[in-house]
């Protein structure tokens, strides 16, 4: 996050390694990210054997698809093939002059109608890290890609670039991959999936996506850029909920883009982290007149927002809600020791956001709303989405820094914290994929969706 006296500018988050080779739409080698523990879907299976069963399946997928969204039928995709990439004799891949070249990624290559991938580097560290939703995500990216050459994307490209920039083909093909994971999550609900995914292996699928995020400060006008973490899985979301047809209607007009550059020089040497003693300040007064406003907005006058403390404990323990707590008598107690951790492991907006998910209860509160049950926490969550957007572009005094909003998705799939009501209970039904849905709802549809 940073404090700023002019234009705030924003997001994305990670490091991409190397450049997509040339005419192809590509997967990037993963950043470093926390070690992810998925269920052994699939057990006994290889990295190989996973890509062949995706394969197999998102071929057919898009044969019954493609025919039902779009009128037409689905023509196969030409060449599917793993790329050695430490092989000195392997022979180069349509598109890269050489198979070293492909180290570390997958591509469709259009000219050649062809989707390749390192399966020497690529492909088994998906499988160890993520199980075969990691597989499973990069591949249905890429052949989203080919979905949109069927359509004639490639060609509208070229003719008016300005209106197709690459990183809104990206988010395409990411709300392709969207729309076949959520066949692959329904047929395994019935019973009837050779490739087995779940709720758990959902979240996976995300996470996975998260290590391909651009690089902190890249633009959206980057011919290179692929999107931040946020707005590729917004991106997956969307197509999971909307099938390919919403998918095809994707354009810069309807669609947002959140990649800023670091707003100073200052902000880019901190990579975009504030001290916690400032981060926990700032946060709190900007958060605490936005919330008073909402409220008073419902024609509530004289309520104040808590300044949080970190001593005592809330009366009563206030139940697990992480390392910020909101108590039964209005206050906010923040837990410094872990939202120190936090702030190590997972940037300062990850505090920030369960900051902002406290201060909606307690802004409930001063409606007279209730602050327990899995509706208030779900609102909660709606609401600090809501708070978060208005972050993006500020006038002044207080804004997002590059990574931000990834460092918000990471926390929302690794932890239910920002759902939990005043009691620190949550709804065990809902999952990662659940908590960011309801972030974005919050963050494209502003508080009056929030239930407040």
């Amino acid at each position: 996050m940073q404090v700023v006296a002019g234009l705030a500018l924003l997001l994305a988050a990670g490091s991409c390694v190397g450049p997509a080779p040339p005419t192809t739409a590509a997967v990037s080698t993963p950043s470093p990210a926390p070690a992810t523990s998925v269920d052994p879907a699939l057990p006994g299976l290889g990295a190989d054997d996973v890509t062949r069963l995706t394969v197999d399946a998102l071929q057919d997928y898009w044969r019954q698809e493609f025919r039902r969204a779009f009128g037409t039928s689905w023509q196969d995709v030409r060449t599917i093939a793993p790329v050695h990439v430490d092989a000195a004799d392997a022979p180069p891949p349509p598109c890269v002059a050489k198979a070293s070249d492909l180290r570390g990624n997958a591509f469709y290559c259009p000219g050649a109608d062809a989707i390749v991938w390192d399966d020497d580097v690529l492909v088994p560290g998906l499988r160890d890290r993520f199980g075969p939703a990691g597989v499973v995500v990069v591949l249905a990216h890429e052949f989203g890609h080919a979905v949109e050459t069927r359509l004639g994307v490639d060609a509208l490209q070229r003719s008016d670039p300005a209106g197709h920039p690459t990183i809104l083909l990206e988010a395409m093909a990411d709300c392709y991959a969207g729309a076949a994971i959520r066949h692959f999550v329904d047929a395994t609900a019935a019973g009837g999936s050779a490739l087995p995914l779940g709720t758990v292996e959902r979240d996976a699928a995300l996470r996975a996506l998260m290590t391909f995020r651009d690089p902190l400060g890249t633009l959206a006008a980057d011919t290179s850029a692929h999107g931040n973490s946020f707005d590729r899985i917004s991106a997956v979301e969307d197509g999971y909920s909307g099938g390919p047809s919403l998918c095809a209607r994707m354009t810069v007009e309807n669609r947002q883009f959140t990649q800023r550059r670091f707003g100073s020089a200052a902000d880019r040497a901190r990579g975009g982290n504030l001290p916690l003693n400032r981060l926990v300040a700032a946060v709190s007064g900007d958060a605490r007149g936005w919330y008073e406003q909402l409220v008073a907005a419902r024609g509530v006058q004289g309520w104040r927002a808590p300044e949080p403390r970190s001593a005592p404990p809330c009366p009563g323990g206030g139940g697990d809600q992480g390392p910020v707590t909101f108590c039964a008598d209005g206050a906010i107690v923040t837990d410094l020791s872990r939202l120190a951790d936090l702030e190590d492991t997972s940037g300062d907006f990850a505090g920030a956001t369960l900051l902002a998910s406290r201060y909606a209860l307690a802004a409930r509160a001063g409606a007279g709303l209730s602050t327990t049950g899995f509706d208030a926490g779900r609102s909660a969550l709606c609401l600090t989405g809501a708070y978060t957007a208005r972050l993006v572009d500020p006038t002044g005094g207080f804004g997002l820094s590059p990574g931000d909003l990834d460092e918000a998705v990471g926390i929302l799939l690794d932890q239910d914290w920002a759902e939990t009501d005043g009691a620190g209970t949550v709804d065990p039904a809902d999952h990662g994929f659940d908590r960011v849905a309801r972030f974005r709802q919050g963050f494209t549809g502003g508080p009056a969706t929030c239930g407040l």
